[in-house]
């Protein structure tokens, strides 16, 4: 009786697997199917056929709390078994609800489904929850562990061979290496999933790659490719992945607008939408709104951009991504001056300011926060080497000490022993040498340390510096845009309040200062030589015996390579050098 239940929903399973549609029709047997299960009394099969249908409900888009209550079902049920391995399969498909619903517990179950399959033991399992791990730290923004985390699952699946598994994990790193501004690599690691899935016949996870892969195309403005690509991923996830396919005419309506096909693009992003529907996935309604108003922008249809603008201002609120609400605040900005309702475009800018700056403060915090953490834990470092040294010259010192003891000791006991005293006293002699040598050379070795420990702090301010400079020198820009565009006396009040220009001169004095203080005989020597040198020529000259190149030389002053030129041009007329002596070599002689 049991085995023709089983067999019953085995039959179904492959049935609506083969030909899986949302409708009413498709749910409804899923449903009763899963009440069924409960009846079954081995918990491992009952708790693989929960997972089985809980994930058609998923694929069908039924991403809701019925879903997530099934896969509960089914771990409580494999748990229950006592079979680890399963388990941990089993807190996969929790991890995996988890992760595409941005759950609040999804690092819990990702680090759990390490534990378990730690536990169980198989690579491939560890290997599968690195990647989940990874996943949840590009869910965070942050793409340094997620890019540590995906590495490590990808070397773990090539240790196995596991061609599917690299090809997964490749499809993560794509994503990864495109938010780090890495797009070649981000085009490469998606190739490479391609390739791989077409070859092993997975023909939808192969449409997925190339999908992925038109995205990082279309971020670099390589249309040619995108027109080789996408259609083929069309051909391929029409009416087979609804999901895959509102994003096929999402790429298609950004490619029509870079191609200036701008009723095409418009058709394509509706046609998204209406797919969209059956999955209703807010972020991607957000992203279809948005080149919306870009395609009726360009069309000089500014009403109707208005309109989508509020739609995408309304979506972006609504699902509290920061990311995609900035993207949405700015596009309303626009899209509001543009129809001359100025309070309301004028209003947006200001939280698009806010938003972007706080953003800006979180990532730029946990940058300085890290290099602190390292810079730390290189003075601890230094500390127990010093402790260390220490240690081993009072050691020494002692030795020293015990040998003149026992000289004494033996000179004073007979005097027949004097060859041999005037022997040892030599040997100490020789001894004492060589303590005070190491003295002298551990001294040295502790100054080294020092000086390098400070060079590594002097260039972490100098980051800091670049980096407060470069977020200062954007907003201002983005003001200057609004005062262009409308409201210009309120504007040029914020640019009034930044205060720019002497923020950064108050960083680059400090700046200045420590330099001159780790180096006081360099700045005197060549200030007594010339004495008309300015404070910008002190900050390029610092720069340049810090040995940074002159485009580092550039971000670090926030001039143009050119400017840099000029800059090097004024100083060597100064420093009275032809054009055959070289400038580094001279500050470098000081």
């Amino acid at each position: 009786m049991a085995q023709s239940a089983q067999g019953k929903l085995d039959s179904l399973y492959k049935q609506l697997k083969a030909n899986l549609e949302n409708n009413t029709s498709n749910l409804s047997k899923i449903d009763t199917a899963i009440r069924s299960i409960d009846k079954i009394e081995n918990d491992a099969v009952a708790g693989d056929f929960y997972h089985k249908f809980a994930n058609l409900r998923l694929d069908m888009g039924h991403w809701d709390s019925i879903s997530r209550l099934v896969h509960q079902k089914g771990y409580d049920r494999t748990k229950a078994s006592g079979d680890f391995c399963k388990l941990v399969i089993s807190q996969f498909n929790l991890t995996r609800y988890a992760l595409f619903q941005d759950s609040p517990d999804l690092f819990e179950l990702a680090n759990h489904g390490l534990e378990l399959a730690e536990e169980c033991g198989d690579l491939k399992h560890i290997a599968h929850a690195q990647s989940f791990i990874g996943a949840a730290f590009i869910n965070s923004s942050d793409y340094k562990n997620a890019l540590k985390n995906l590495i490590e699952s990808e070397k773990n699946y090539t240790s196995i061979e596991d061609s599917l598994g690299i090809a997964m994990v490749n499809l993560d790193l794509s994503m990864v290496y495109s938010n780090l501004q890495e797009k070649q690599k981000s085009i490469e690691a998606t190739k490479k999933a391609a390739f791989i899935y077409k070859n092993a016949g997975r023909d939808i996870n192969y449409a997925v790659a190339l999908i992925d892969m038109c995205s990082s195309y279309l971020d670099i403005k390589k249309t040619d490719s995108v027109i080789k690509y996408l259609p083929i991923a069309h051909k391929i996830v029409e009416n087979r992945h609804q999901l895959a396919n509102a994003y096929v005419y999402q790429h298609y309506g950004n490619l029509n607008i870079q191609l200036q096909k701008y009723d095409e693009a418009i058709k394509n992003l509706k046609k998204g939408l209406d797919v969209n529907k059956t999955i209703d996935d807010s972020s991607l309604n957000a992203n279809f709104y948005n080149f919306l108003v870009s395609a009726y922008t360009e069309k000089k249809n500014p009403e109707l951009a208005y309109v989508y603008a509020l739609k995408s201002d309304s979506v972006s609120k609504a699902i509290g991504d920061n990311y995609e609400r900035l993207k949405s605040l700015l596009t309303f900005a626009k899209a509001s001056h543009e129809i001359g309702k100025h309070k309301q475009s004028h209003g947006a800018f200001l939280n698009y300011i806010e938003l972007k700056d706080s953003i800006l403060g979180e990532e730029k915090l946990k940058e300085v926060a890290a290099l602190e953490k390292l810079y730390e834990a290189e003075k601890r470092e230094n500390q127990i080497k010093i402790q260390q040294q220490e240690n081993d010259l009072l050691e020494t010192k002692n030795r020293a000490a015990n040998n003149r003891n026992i000289a004494l000791l033996i000179s004073l006991l007979s005097l027949a022993a004097v060859a041999y005293a005037l022997v040892n006293k030599f040997r100490l002699r020789a001894t004492k040498q060589k303590a005070l040598t190491k003295v002298k050379e551990l001294e040295n070795t502790n100054l080294s340390q020092e000086l390098e420990y400070q060079k590594r702090e002097l260039t972490s301010k100098a980051l800091h510096i670049a980096q407060k400079n470069e977020m200062l020198s954007e907003l201002k820009e983005d003001l200057n845009q609004l005062e262009k565009d409308s409201n210009k006396g309120k504007v040029s009040q914020l640019i009034n309040k930044l205060h720019i220009d002497k923020q950064i001169d108050d960083n680059w004095e400090q700046f200045t200062n420590q330099f001159i203080e780790m180096n006081p005989d360099f700045f005197k020597s060549i200030n007594e030589i010339y004495g008309d040198l300015t404070k910008n020529d002190i900050r390029l000259i610092a720069l340049l015996k810090m040995k940074y190149d002159s485009n580092s030389i550039a971000s670090l002053l926030n001039i143009s390579p050119e400017g840099v030129k000029k800059a090097r041009y004024r100083l060597r007329k100064k420093l009275n050098l032809t054009s055959n002596d070289s400038l580094e070599k001279h500050i470098m002689s000081f």
